[in-house]
């Protein structure tokens, strides 16, 4: 209710009417009066409206929640052993548990080097399941299989000394978002175009959803890396994930709203499987697959919204795109604030995003540390679902694509480091003063 409206009804049922000087002194003291009752229902409607409001965030946010943890809890109750099979139904491997939390390909390991040093595997115990070059890495990767007694670090840098700091599991990577809403209504997202450049910019993550009408017009070249050599077959490509994380850096909708890169041709690479109905996983193997790839088609940056162990082999893949002034952009994981260091986030090459939400607070799941360098919008945020529309999504998956979109523009007319200074000078500064492991140095929303 405005003052003008309150004072005018209030008088209208007073002693508006009456005129001369007496009134004007007791007119004054009206005003006084009606300006304190004015003050008071603004004051009582605005934290009516406010504990309304937060009702609803408290609500969303309680969903966001329960959500966020059966998703976490499905992950960690995954059997020992899961058979995963091809799209022609063959057994293509065995993910398991592993005694570090981490789950991989059953013996199955990674190797790079020289042809002599990869000569070193020809030995009793071992089979090379395919070996290729990764031309967009400078590496020669070597899948193998081991027999149970070399299934171990120690057993395998004992029998393989030349490949000792070059070899390592085919771990699993798994997204980092989480459904928190299934309601379609208002879900207009508020973002508008960074820049009109024509940056290419790439991904790593499920296939796309190609045919969502957000993607209308949008330049995507998407190729599949879940191709198994050793059983002649395809694994599943589930398309969530990766339809979401596009549609935040080119999705549009005519009228409405913009993209944030409307000129961006965007490269993805599918090298996600699905586990079952809910979760999907990454081999090692594939995400160097992919990431060999969107170097070689020339992106300036690579969105990597995936989260798994240390690995040597992810290491020298990093450590090359990096020497190629390749832009990486990471999430930082969605175990919590005690969790360990995830990866490739942590990584001092890569870009570690977390996610906040609408009040600036940081999402109750995001992993904390040193390696986060920007905070995003990444709770209950608008994103596209295949096969039409919109649904709410919340993780630090979602946050590092609105980052990756920034320093894509930066990179048109900049350097890496100069890009990344712009980003640091342009953060809102959140939680303690200057930069803090659970917020970096602050805020990009964009």
């Amino acid at each position: 209710m405005t003052p003008y409206f309150s004072r005018h009804v209030l008088c209208a049922l007073t002693l508006c009417s009456f005129s001369g000087p007496a009134f004007a002194i007791g007119s004054q003291a009206l005003d006084r009066q009606l300006d304190t009752v004015t003050r008071q229902i603004e004051q009582r409607t605005e934290r009516a409206l406010g504990r309304a409001l937060d009702r609803r965030l408290d609500g969303v946010e309680q969903r966001i929640e329960a959500r966020t943890k059966q998703a976490n809890d499905r992950l960690a109750q995954l059997p020992q052993s899961l058979p995963v099979h091809t799209l022609q139904g063959g057994k293509a491997f065995n993910e398991v548990a592993l005694d570090t939390g981490y789950r991989a390909v059953e013996r199955q390991w990674l190797a790079t080097g020289t042809a002599t040093q990869v000569a070193e595997l020809n030995q009793p115990g071992i089979t090379i399941l395919d070996q290729r070059e990764l031309s967009g890495l400078g590496m020669i990767l070597v899948r193998f299989r081991v027999a149970p007694a070399l299934d171990s670090l120690n057993a395998l840098q004992d029998a393989l000394p030349g490949l000792a700091e070059q070899l390592d599991r085919n771990h699993i990577y798994t997204p980092q978002s989480q459904a928190a809403d299934d309601n379609t209504k208002n879900l207009l997202p508020q973002w508008q175009s960074l820049c009109a450049a024509p940056v290419r910019i790439g991904m790593v993550d499920t296939a796309i959803d190609l045919e969502h009408s957000v993607f209308e017009g949008a330049q995507i070249i998407q190729e599949s890396f879940l191709q198994m050599a050793d059983v002649n077959g395809d694994l599943s490509a589930p398309t969530t994930h990766g339809t979401a994380v596009a549609s935040l850096m080119i999705g549009r909708q005519a009228g409405q709203w913009a993209a944030r890169l409307p000129a961006a041709t965007l490269f993805n690479a599918s090298v996600f499987y699905s586990r079952n109905r809910e979760l999907s996983g990454a081999t090692l193997a594939h995400l160097l697959d992919g990431l060999s790839w969107l170097a070689s088609q020339e992106v300036s940056v690579i969105n990597i919204s995936l989260t798994g162990p240390d690995n040597r082999l992810l290491r020298t893949a990093v450590a090359r795109l990096h020497e190629r002034s390749i832009g990486l952009v990471a999430a930082v994981g969605n175990e919590g604030p005690a969790a360990a260091p995830l990866y490739p986030a942590a990584y001092s090459e890569v870009v570690g995003v977390t996610a906040v939400d609408t009040s600036r607070e940081l999402y109750r799941w995001a992993n904390h540390g040193q390696h986060v360098l920007f905070a995003a919008p990444g709770v209950a945020v608008p994103v596209a679902k295949p096969g039409g529309g919109m649904t709410q999504d919340s993780g630090t998956s979602l946050a590092a694509p609105v980052v990756s979109a920034a320093l894509a523009c930066e990179l048109v007319s900049q350097t890496r480091e100069q890009a990344l200074e712009v980003l640091k000078r342009v953060a809102e500064d959140l939680g303690e003063p200057g930069r803090d492991p659970r917020f970096g140095y602050g805020l990009l929303d964009y």
